[in-house]
């Protein structure tokens, strides 16, 4: 009789916690996706600061939104910035004709992490995202550049700023799962001394 009353709470308690784990996932993404689009149209700080932030909340759509929104997180941030019109003030028009180009960077930064991370260690999949993410933006601008459509300051701008700024978004992304999981495993080890015999 111990036993099975045992089981149910067992069961009972798996089904709490999937319960939880769907009820976080949901609020997760929308609180991600909700933030993807307002930072950059919001903020009118540094471009630094809104390229670390975006970056940040990419790789952490890569961990926590549903595949079937991954293309909104990708899209969203630009949308955004281009509303906004803060990316790069008088140059903002110009954002026009990397916006396919960011899309396509972004969304290939998201799914790059997933399939390496499996193999690889968080850190280097974020890292040889990156790399790929920032090959895709810098090779648009050199074509446009060369076609005479933009300024050289795109050069840098969609070369070694992207690079940094998604270096550093990684890293405050890094920090934000080390302190998630601080916060994680008391809760994990508490769940276990709480079941009664």
């Amino acid at each position: 009789m111990d036993n099975i009353l045992f089981k149910q709470y067992i069961e009972n308690m798996k089904t709490e916690t999937t319960a939880i784990n769907v009820k976080s996932l949901t609020i997760n993404q929308n609180v991600i996706i909700s933030l993807a689009f307002f930072i950059p149209f919001l903020i009118s700080g540094p471009q630094l600061l809104t390229g670390i932030l975006v970056n940040c909340l990419l790789i952490l759509g890569a961990k926590f939104i549903d595949k079937k929104n991954h293309i909104i997180i990708a899209i969203l941030p630009n949308v955004a910035a281009v509303l906004n019109g803060l990316v790069f003030g008088k140059f903002t028009p110009f954002l026009i004709f990397f916006l396919p180009s960011i899309w396509i960077g972004n969304f290939v930064l998201i799914k790059l992490i997933i399939y390496f991370k499996n193999n690889l260690s968080m850190s280097l999949s974020i890292f040889l995202g990156l790399i790929l993410k920032t090959f895709i933006l810098y090779f648009s601008a050199l074509v446009y550049f060369r076609l005479g459509l933009v300024p050289e300051i795109f050069l840098t701008a969609m070369g070694v700023f992207q690079l940094v700024t998604g270096i550093m978004g990684g890293l405050v992304f890094l920090g934000i799962e080390k302190i998630m999981k601080k916060m994680s495993f008391p809760r994990r080890r508490e769940s276990k001394l709480n079941i009664p015999f």
